[in-house]
């Protein structure tokens, strides 16, 4: 045990204390004991005070080290896990008894698998870290410094073959020998195995329709080896070759013809017969290729057949698919200029698909329209989705029309197998339900495992966001009964006076079949309909769809869980049955707006369309004789969407389609939902290191307008990405770039209006984690030699000696102050009374301390008495009363005789005086 001070300069008070000291002994003319006792006490209270005041502590050596075993899990070391893995269960299994352990996986970000503990349990496994394509020491480093208790011991034992992909770190490692923790590396080499990777993947930046581009392909080996060479151009093959590869680099040239316009992704992939690594054998490039716009028509019964050949005689480029062949990127989506939706159901595309057609439209600029029928808009369940975001148009109708009284109950699976995204989205989808009924329609939420349980209860809503919570906070539960869960549905609807009663049953599983049909047609005679939702491979579907089709409902077999949330909303907007405007009538036009030039010989009559909410920022140019909206524009980022509520194929449009400016209106749509901005003239230069991507643009036109730059991710997710002006009109963007295909839109304007635009993609190759390299021994022993730590080549050494101490600290300022009071008190008792009162005390002590036995021998201390005692017990007293008298007289002569004497030396005294000063006369 060690003692110190927290803040020595306050030590320095003992010079003025020992200046205030001297001072006061050269005052004291007399120097007695008084004096120097009064001197020592103050002297001691002086210096208790001070030390108090600088922060004294105790210092105990820390006793046990801790060790936090930092384990690689990225791809260039996955082939020697189990390695690792050993080698930390012998390290543990030699550390001490107060020693403690703590492990984490590392590979671009740290995962804390295991905290400090002195048990020396052994690892079976270690769970799967994310991002395994980098390897960042750093990150693992920052962790362990923030990690280790300050006070304690510390030591980082990484195991990794020392090849760093992102971040520094020889940075951190100067962090932690500062904070005297020690680094040390046990190395790991992987096995060298047959490897045929391409290198590098090459297509022009930009292109037109109808030229030939090359393609320039380069593979290496490190073996001889045969294999097949295959290019796709949009998913389409367009080269497939067997090729011969020698080691060494291998060169393949091609070149292939542009057909379309749009965004070009083009995938080369090797397929070798010697090859223990693929992660390495695919590589893209991308090719921007201008020409004609291009238009995608999307449908899902082939009714807008007339929208179609409508636009492909007025010279368009279009293509048409059903909603099933959606593309599944966003590159898929950047091939057309415009994207045309009619009467396509939300739940036939998932929430990724959505969000990428956001992004298309935001960020890049691509058209979107819409148009209406019994699986569009609100009917389509598009309520709270990204399509919604895009629109002019809000699905839900707010307080317009007369809804009739609804029940709405849904039963939920809740079983075990529902655990994951499934489960969180149907809760979420059911939120959404609710959110889309009125305050008093009827809502009940009943989740079951092997039994029911109502969640809540089936009456009118009250507060929605309340129920919407009750609903999110559902847990989990056992196996699957679904017969009882949907009778207490119908139980609580059946009885309920209400002109619109539905349940929507949701299940991923199978259980023992019931009496359905009775229970159904029970529901039907009562006005209760019934749909079913299957989610994932395992549910019933026989069974669900044969309930939907006696329930009078509707049936929706669901791969993806994302499109959850749409079925359910369209169910509940299909319930109210309120969202189809059915009354024949001619529409009016606002005036103002260019395509009311269409309209000069007069509007033709619409039978119906579909209910909505005209947004704010958009424009409604053709209203319905409720004021909805029925065709309606806006501007959406840079992007342009349109709304047209009613149908193509004259059911819902009535004369439309037979109008004879039918064709010239849907040119004039489809034309205003390109991009209206110029393509700027822009220079572009990328590079990809650690990890990041650097892109460095140059405008070459307007270099003083501001620019703005948007990442997106081929999953249409936008990337969060830094610009930094670096010169006039020159920027430098940096973004995180994982392997995968990213894109960018550079645009320049005044107040958010682009005018120039730009728009390329950058590909991130597989990682270098799958380059065969050796282990870097270098940056291990400077890494080490940083922190003083070791390379170990056992790994019991990790718990050796540790270099120097460590010291847990105590303040003890407490015991100072009390004993400087004490003091203190002590000395103000000498300085006002002298040494007297702690002489008297001491006598009195002394005198308590005495034997006992002398003290026998003193007359017993007895109470004063009173007259009337002393009188009561006279006749008691030996002697007579004569000598009593006696007695009394003797006393009396003694004061006499004492007071003569004191008025004798009184009177020498007057006269001493008298005398003197006669004298001095």
């Amino acid at each position: 045990m060690l003692f110190q001070v927290e803040k020595p300069l306050m030590l320095l008070l003992l010079l003025p204390s020992i200046v205030s000291l001297v001072f006061y002994l050269k005052l004291k003319m007399k120097k007695g004991v008084k004096e120097y006792t009064i001197l020592t006490l103050r002297t001691f209270v002086y210096l208790l005070l001070i030390l108090a005041l600088s922060v004294p502590q105790l210092l105990y050596p820390v006793q046990g080290l801790h060790t936090i075993f930092i384990v690689d899990q990225s791809e260039s070391v996955k082939r020697v896990e189990n390695e690792m893995l050993k080698a930390v269960n012998t390290a543990v299994a030699s550390k001490g008894k107060e020693d403690a352990v703590a492990v984490a996986t590392l590979a671009n970000k740290t995962t804390l698998e295991r905290a400090f503990s002195t048990e020396p349990g052994k690892l079976s496994s270690v769970s799967k870290n994310d991002e395994t394509y980098f390897t960042n020491l750093e990150e693992g480093l920052t962790f362990a410094s923030q990690y280790i208790p300050p006070d304690a011991k510390g030591r980082v034992v990484l195991l990794t073959d020392g090849v760093e992909t992102s971040g520094n770190v020889l940075k951190q490692a100067e962090l932690l020998a500062a904070k005297n923790v020690e680094v040390d590396v046990i190395p790991f080499q992987p096995a060298h195995v047959k490897d045929v990777l391409i290198s590098n993947f090459t297509t022009p930046k930009s292109g037109f329709v109808g030229e030939t581009i090359p393609l320039t392909i380069a593979v290496e080996s490190n073996v001889d080896s045969e294999g097949e060479l295959i290019v796709t151009q949009n998913n389409e093959t367009v080269i497939r070759e067997r090729v011969a590869i020698a080691e060494g680099r291998n060169y393949f040239a091609y070149e292939v013809p542009l057909q379309q316009t749009g965004m070009y992704t083009f995938k080369a992939e090797i397929i070798a017969q010697s090859d223990e690594v693929v992660e390495n054998n695919l590589s893209y490039a991308i090719t921007n290729v201008s020409g004609e716009p291009r238009v995608l028509v999307v449908h899902n019964d082939g009714n807008g057949q007339n929208i179609y050949e409508s636009l492909q005689t007025s010279g368009w480029n279009v293509d048409q698919v059903s909603s099933e062949l959606l593309p599944t990127s966003l590159a898929g989506f950047l091939q057309y200029d415009s994207i045309l939706f009619h009467n396509v159901s939300a739940h036939h595309l998932s929430e990724s698909q959505m969000n990428m057609m956001e992004t298309a439209v935001r960020d890049f600029g691509v058209g979107f329209v819409m148009t209406g029928g019994n699986e569009s808009f609100g009917l389509g369940g598009y309520f709270k989705t990204p399509i919604e975001r895009i629109l002019p148009v809000d699905m839900d109708v707010k307080g317009k029309k007369e809804i009739p009284s609804l029940g709405l109950v849904i039963v939920l699976d809740r079983s075990g197998s529902m655990m994951g995204e499934k489960f969180d989205l149907a809760k979420e989808a059911a939120a959404r339900s609710v959110e889309l009924l009125r305050e008093e329609d009827t809502f009940g939420f009943i989740a079951f495992d092997t039994e029911p349980w109502i969640v809540v209860e089936t009456e009118p809503i009250e507060n929605k966001a309340e129920v919407m919570e009750t609903i999110r906070s559902t847990p989990l539960g056992g196996g699957t009964e679904i017969y009882t869960a949907l009778q207490l549905g119908y139980e609580q609807l059946v009885d309920l006076p209400l002109k619109r009663k539905h349940i929507i049953l949701l299940t991923d599983g199978v259980s023992p079949h019931g009496d359905y049909e009775s229970l159904i047609e029970e529901g039907l005679e009562n006005n209760v309909t019934l749909s079913t939702v299957a989610i994932g491979g395992d549910a019933d579907r026989s069974l669900l769809e044969e309930l939907a089709e006696y329930g009078t409902g509707r049936y929706y077999d669901v791969i993806d869980a994302s499109s959850v949330p749409s079925i359910l909303s369209r169910e509940t907007a299909l319930t109210t049955k309120t969202y189809i405007e059915d009354n024949p009538h001619y529409p009016s036009i606002v005036g103002g707006y260019d395509w009311s030039r269409h309209f000069t010989e007069g509007v033709p009559s619409l039978n119906a369309y579909i209910a909505t909410t005209i947004k704010q920022r958009a424009e409604e140019l053709v209203i319905s004789e409720k004021d909805d909206p029925v065709l309606a524009r806006m501007n959406y980022g840079i992007g342009r969407t349109v709304a047209w509520t009613s149908d193509v194929t004259g059911a819902w449009s009535g004369d439309w389609p037979a109008w004879t400016g039918w064709s010239s209106l849907w040119n004039e749509i489809v034309t205003w939902s390109l991009p209206s901005f110029e393509s700027g003239q822009y220079d572009v230069h990328q590079s990809i290191t650690d990890g990041k991507a650097t892109v460095n643009i140059e405008a070459l036109e307007d270099p003083f307008m501001p620019l703005q730059v948007v990442v997106s991710s081929n999953d249409g997710e936008v990337v969060e990405a830094i610009t930094k002006q670096t010169g006039p009109g020159q920027y430098e963007v940096t973004f995180p770039a994982l392997p995968n295909m990213y894109f960018l839109t550079v645009s320049q304007g005044d107040n958010d209006v682009p005018i120039n635009t730009y728009s390329t993609g950058i590909v991130v190759p597989y990682s270098t984690e799958f380059e065969q390299k050796p282990m870097n021994a270098l940056l291990m022993e400077q890494l080490t030699t940083m922190t003083g730590g070791k390379v170990l080549e056992d790994p019991v050494e990790a718990f050796r000696d540790w270099n120097g101490n460590v010291y847990r600290t105590q303040t003890v300022i407490t015991p100072f102050i009390v004993l400087a009071f004490l003091l203190f008190f002590l000395e103000v008792a000498i300085r006002r009374f002298g040494f007297t009162p702690l002489h008297k005390l001491g006598l009195l002590f002394r005198r308590k301390s005495k034997p006992e036995a002398k003290r026998s021998r003193v007359p017993k201390k007895t109470k004063p008495k009173s007259q009337k005692q002393e009188k009561a017990q006279a006749p008691i007293i030996e002697g007579s009363r004569d000598e009593t008298l006696d007695w009394k007289e003797e006393k009396k002569k003694v004061v006499t005789e004492k007071s003569e004497v004191s008025n004798d030396n009184q009177a020498e005294r007057m006269a001493r005086l008298l005398k003197a000063k006669n004298r001095r006369k």
